[in-house]
């Protein structure tokens, strides 16, 4: 029997070039697909640089659970020490007008391998009088962990002359954590920042005979 006379001439013609048909559509879908590949792999890389680079979320308070010492024995750690460091509310400029400061106390742990305790954190006033009390009891700061705590500029209750107590712990040949205050005012066009380091107020007591 004559195909050409029982089937029209294009399905033929598909039949004949039912293979190259079947290749090409699967070159089109390929093609298509790495197509897709590559432009979910840019916005993927695109929204990663955008929560790289981007804003940083504004400040939120600690979540102390978060810092719970676990097995630590806080009461056996035989290294401690209390630091001073000096904060100011505000600061006095063009003949005596107050620019308040917001400040940030930072509580690094130094160490790449140990965990440190920080026991208490106290802010005072400029009259020595204890405005608050950031920690009803002592946290844990893994390897290379940061805590902050923020004055913000609203809060002048410290005075120009306030400052933090923050007293530590650790176990023996663990670095020191580094304490230390950021400051920054603004006022219209101006503005103002700078950082102080704590003060050590005692000599670190180690374990007897060290």
């Amino acid at each position: 029997m004559n195909r050409e006379n029982e089937y029209p001439a294009w399905i033929l013609w598909l039949w004949e070039k039912g293979a190259y048909l079947f290749v090409i559509s699967g070159l089109f879908i390929l093609v298509a697909i790495i197509g897709v590949f590559f432009y979910l792999n840019q916005r993927i890389d695109r929204f990663g640089d955008q929560f790289r680079y981007g804003t940083p979320a504004n400040y939120q308070a600690p979540d102390l659970t978060a810092y719970a010492v676990g097995e630590m024995d806080i009461a056996a750690l035989p290294v401690q020490q209390t630091v001073y460091v000096p904060v100011y509310s505000h600061v006095y400029y063009a003949g005596g007008s107050a620019l308040p400061l917001a400040a940030t106390l930072s509580i690094r742990n130094t160490d790449p391998q140990k965990a440190c305790a920080v026991n208490s954190v106290q802010y005072f006033d400029t009259g020595g009088m204890l405005v608050e009390s950031y920690l009803e009891q002592p946290i844990k700061l893994t390897p290379l962990q940061t805590i902050e705590f923020l004055v913000t500029g609203r809060d002048v209750s410290g005075g120009s002359g306030a400052n933090f107590l923050v007293h530590w712990s650790s176990e023996p040949d663990v670095n020191e954590p580094m304490v230390e205050v950021i400051m920054v005012g603004v006022d219209g066009p101006r503005g103002i920042s700078f950082g102080r380091a704590a003060i050590k107020t005692d000599r670190l007591q180690s374990p007897a005979g060290e």
